[in-house]
């Protein structure tokens, strides 16, 4: 892995010159300076005081019950075609050595929260290692600074309320994949079934007092506006708290950008009327991380680093015994391992600039948006093909500035109803960081 991470640098992918999709009011996307994000801070009301959220994500199983289009973890972590179904003890975890690494990591951090974030594969496939980690954590002082999170499909919250009723209780927030309408999600995420999930959902609400966050991952076929209307059904009933959507990382370009970007502006130009129709009211809508975006806008804030913060080298993911800087990159990229007994063993001093030395050659210091967006995910950079990156790059620039064009109004509204930047990143904002950040 030393060698890997040392020679990185030496097989960057080369991003090519293109000429971009024109855009009748930002022009050519691909231009850097086609968005630019305003600077200096356009209202007296920008000051706001962000935290420092500190994870540490655990693989629990590389096992999943679904096969959905554009797997990430099969794609790109695991170098596979087949469906994770296939796949029977990938990537488990060993509680009591996993614990133990986790208090270590911990202890790194004296005073600090730390999240623990369950990862899969489907977590709750293996719920019974998720509960003895939480039991085994419980007995150590560190777990008084330690919260819970789980990524999952949703499909199995039921049968874990009945035998785990305790870990359900102790999880602060449940993020849920939801794709859609029943139709729409159902297609995608092949294996799942949106009422089902639901289902559980509601059961789940009767239960415990978590937060559960929708996670939407489009892919070119999809619509934004279907997975928006189906938040704003389950936000009206009280199922989910927060919305976040991402562009899903993969090999492949999207064959008709021209056709996605007017798709895209139409459906998050509705989303944004009714962000705004809500303000008038005087609520904030909990969409993560427009709801950021509109605060580093506003405030002129720097991000300073990729959205997830690789190379800052502060959060860690364990996998199988082993500890990545992200658990989506492959496994060969390890910065050490976890020993029988918890230890954390570094093979590597984790000075992860390396993993985002692609930015030079994107061309990301001189974009006009990259004070938000940080660069794009390594994942996709490294793993990814240069043209679907460069198309990622003009997406962002067209979401970022159909958001700017609504500066005015938002100032306006966020004024008349006295929300500060402060209001809007303790409601929703500060979620970000548990997402991909980004679009």
């Amino acid at each position: 892995m030393a060698t890997c991470l040392a020679e990185l640098k030496g097989h960057l992918p080369v991003f090519p010159r293109i000429t971009g999709l024109k855009h009748p009011r930002f022009g050519d996307l691909s231009r850097p300076d086609s968005v630019v994000m305003p600077s200096p801070p356009l209202w007296s009301g920008s000051y706001y005081q962000a935290k420092d959220p500190i994870f540490i994500h655990l693989t629990v199983t590389g096992r999943c019950n679904a096969s959905c289009k554009g797997c990430i973890n099969a794609a790109v972590t695991l170098g596979l075609e087949a469906p994770r179904s296939l796949l029977v003890t990938s990537g488990e975890t060993v509680p009591e050595r996993d614990a133990r690494a986790i208090v270590n990591l911990v202890a790194r951090y004296p005073g600090e929260t730390v999240t623990v974030c369950f990862y899969g594969g489907e977590p709750f496939l293996a719920a019974d290692k998720m509960d003895a980690i939480v039991r085994l954590i419980s007995t150590f002082p560190e777990a008084e600074r330690i919260r819970y999170l789980v990524y999952t499909n949703g499909e199995l919250l039921s049968r874990a309320l009945d035998k785990y009723p305790h870990l359900m209780e102790t999880i602060w927030l449940y993020s849920v994949s939801i794709d859609g309408d029943e139709e729409q999600h159902n297609r995608i995420r092949r294996g799942t079934k949106l009422s089902r999930i639901i289902a559980n959902l509601r059961r789940l609400r009767r239960a415990v007092s978590s937060r559960v966050l929708q996670w939407s991952t489009l892919r070119e076929e999809q619509s934004l506006i279907r997975c928006f209307q189906q938040f704003m059904e389950l936000y009206a009933e009280g199922l989910a708290d927060y919305f976040f959507w991402h562009w899903v990382e993969t090999f492949e370009p999207l064959e008709d950008l021209a056709g996605y970007v007017a798709r895209y502006e139409e459906e998050f130009s509705a989303i944004l009327d009714v962000y705004l129709q809500h303000l008038k009211e005087g609520r904030v809508l909990p969409i993560v991380h427009l709801n950021e975006l509109i605060i580093y806008a506003l405030s002129g804030h720097k991000r300073g680093h990729t959205a997830c913060g690789v190379e800052l080298a502060k959060n860690y993911d364990l996998v199988d015994g082993r500890l990545h800087a992200c658990a989506d990159l492959p496994p060969e990229w390890a910065l050490g391992e976890i020993g029988e007994d918890g230890s954390v063993i570094f093979s590597v001093s984790p000075d992860l600039e390396a993993l985002v030395a692609y930015k030079e050659s994107l061309g990301c210091s001189n974009c006009g948006v990259h004070a938000y967006c940080g660069g794009r995910c390594p994942v996709q950079a490294l793993t990814g093909s240069p043209l679907r990156t460069l198309q990622y790059c003009q997406l962002t620039r067209l979401h970022v500035g159909l958001v700017l064009e609504r500066l005015p109004e938002l100032v306006s509204l966020l004024k008349r109803a006295k929300i500060s930047l402060q209001d809007i990143y303790d409601h929703s904002a500060f979620l970000a960081p548990y997402t991909d950040v980004v679009p």
